[in-house]
C-alpha cells in the first residue's frame, strides 16, 4: 500500500529513531495517532509487549532470540504479536512448560492476569512443582511431556561402601602402585627382592621392603608353581 507524505514522514522517522512511542511520533510530526497508526500498519511494525504497548518498531528492526523476543533496553518486543498471543505460544513451544516468573523475566512485565485468562480460556493448563505452579500446553500429550522433563532424574544406585575399598598403601602413588601390580601378575612367584629389581629395570625405584608393605597392605601373598 502506498503512503501518504505524512505516513512516509512517520516512517522514515521510526527508521532513524528505531524504537519510539507512538504518541512521540504523532507529536514530533504533528501528525494524528490514526496517521501513525495507518503508516505504521502499511510499513509493518511491532509493539511492545510490555510499557502497555506504547512503543513501536519497524519489522525490519528486531533481531529476535530462541523464543522470538528481542529486547531494547527494559522494552521488549515479540515476532509472536500482542502479550496474550506471545505467553501462549512461549508455553506451548518450551519442552518442559514456563513458570510465571520465567515469563516476567522474558517479557519484562507481569503476566498473572493473562496467565489467569489464557487458564479460563482452556488455551493452557498447569500442574505443580512443589509449590510452584509451571503452565503447560493445553495438549494432553505435549502437556505430558512437559511434565515429565520438569521432574527431577532418578537417583543413581549407591556405590559399594567405601570400607570395601582400602584405599592406596600410606605414601604410595596409584600409578606406582599399578605397575608394581602388573609385575606380581606376571611373576606371582617372584620374591619382594625379585619384584623391586624388575621394577628398577623398568626405571621405577620401589625397594623391596615396600613391596612387602604392599603385599601386607592388601593380604598378598606370592604363589608358588
Amino acid at each position: 500500500m502506498e503512503l501518504t507524505p505524512a505516513e512516509s514522514k512517520v516512517v522514515e522517522l521510526l527508521k532513524q529513531r528505531q524504537v519510539a512511542p507512538y504518541a512521540e511520533l504523532a507529536r514530533q510530526l504533528d501528525v494524528s495517532p490514526k496517521t501513525v497508526q495507518r503508516a505504521l500498519r502499511k510499513a509493518g511494525a511491532y509493539a511492545s509487549v510490555n510499557r502497555n504497548s506504547a512503543y513501536v518498531t519497524l519489522k525490519t528492526v528486531p533481531r529476535f532470540d530462541r523464543h522470538g523476543l528481542w529486547a531494547q533496553g527494559e522494552l521488549r518486543f515479540s515476532r509472536h504479536g500482542n502479550l496474550s498471543r506471545t505467553i501462549r505460544t512461549l508455553v506451548e513451544q518450551s519442552p518442559e512448560g514456563c513458570t510465571m516468573e520465567e515469563l516476567r523475566q522474558w517479557l519484562g512485565t507481569r503476566v498473572h492476569n493473562h496467565l489467569s485468562l489464557l487458564l479460563r480460556r482452556g488455551e493452557i493448563r498447569r500442574f505443580s512443582l512443589g509449590r510452584t505452579a509451571v503452565y503447560s500446553s493445553a495438549d494432553p500429550a505435549r502437556r505430558q511431556q512437559q511434565e515429565a522433563s520438569r521432574q527431577p532424574p532418578p537417583a543413581e544406585a549407591p556405590g559399594p561402601p567405601a570400607e570395601d575399598w582400602p584405599g592406596l598403601p600410606p605414601g604410595m602413588e596409584a600409578m606406582d602402585l599399578i605397575r608394581l601390580l602388573l609385575v606380581m601378575l606376571q611373576k606371582p612367584a617372584a620374591s619382594p627382592a625379585s619384584l623391586a629389581k624388575s621394577l628398577q629395570a623398568q626405571g621405577l625405584a620401589i625397594p623391596a621392603d615396600r613391596v612387602r608393605q604392599v603385599m601386607a597392605f592388601y593380604g598378598l601373598k606370592k604363589t608358588t608353581p
